[in-house]
């Protein structure tokens, strides 16, 4: 008969396959433990990598070197760059592409230092609401020796001129005399133009100027008869 010791007691060949499942499931264990460590520190160094990156990236852009008045034309001496850490809340214009950026217009007053987007230049001169743009044939003497430039500051006087009805006086287009004087306190230079060669006249300059719809006309009037004069005025004055 068989005791109850023995019944209970494993054999042999039964303890030494017992014996070997154990280190296998061990063996097995370890390996894949290992690749997984490993596979994560490499992961958390690409991500370190990643963020240091981009924390650091920095691209070469356009920047202001002197002050361009609104409605200037920017030139290449206006420009400058910068290497700078781009980030979502900016968009500064790459260096690359100044090139395009030259001779285009200033749509804001643009300051040195300071980081030029494609919202700062325009194809086409801004004009504000109620305002027009009138033409000024000028010859020496009605402006500047040095002339004038868009962006300029200029008060419009008006002259008298011989053969007028009486001194400081001019006639309107119904024929009423009006005094002569400013015609605009401060008006902003539109543009600039030399007259063609060859043309007739003895205007040395032909000068667009910014002004209120509502002196407009006057303006113009007096320019057509030869009666306006520009004087150049300081950078910030007050407008019309």
């Amino acid at each position: 008969m068989t005791s109850l010791l023995e019944r209970f007691t494993p054999s042999s060949e039964e303890s030494r396959a017992a014996a070997d499942r154990l280190p296998s499931q061990v063996r097995v264990r370890r390996p894949v433990l290992a690749i997984a460590s490993v596979a994560l520190v490499f992961a958390s160094i690409a991500i370190f990598v990643s963020i240091y990156s981009s924390a650091n990236h920095q691209i070469a852009v356009i920047a202001i070197t002197r002050p361009v008045p609104l409605g200037q034309r920017v030139t290449a001496g206006d420009l400058g760059v910068a290497n700078v850490v781009v980030s979502d809340s900016v968009s500064p214009v790459p260096i690359a592409e100044a090139r395009d950026v030259v001779g285009k217009l200033a749509a804001v007053t643009l300051v040195p230092g300071s980081l030029l987007t494609m919202a700062d230049i325009s194809s086409s001169r801004p004009l504000k609401s109620g305002d027009a743009v009138v033409g000024i044939a000028l010859k020496q003497g009605q402006l500047p020796s040095s002339g004038v430039e868009p962006g300029d500051q200029v008060m419009v006087v008006q002259t008298g001129t011989p053969g007028t009805p009486a001194p400081n006086t001019a006639l309107t287009p119904g024929g009423t005399a009006t005094t002569t004087g400013v015609l605009v306190p401060s008006a902003q230079v539109y543009a600039v133009a030399t007259p063609p060669a060859g043309s007739s006249g003895s205007a040395t300059q032909l000068v667009s100027i910014e002004v209120s719809m509502t002196v407009a006309a006057e303006v113009s009037v007096a320019a057509a008869a030869d009666q306006v004069s520009l004087v150049l005025l300081p950078q910030g004055t007050a407008g019309t």
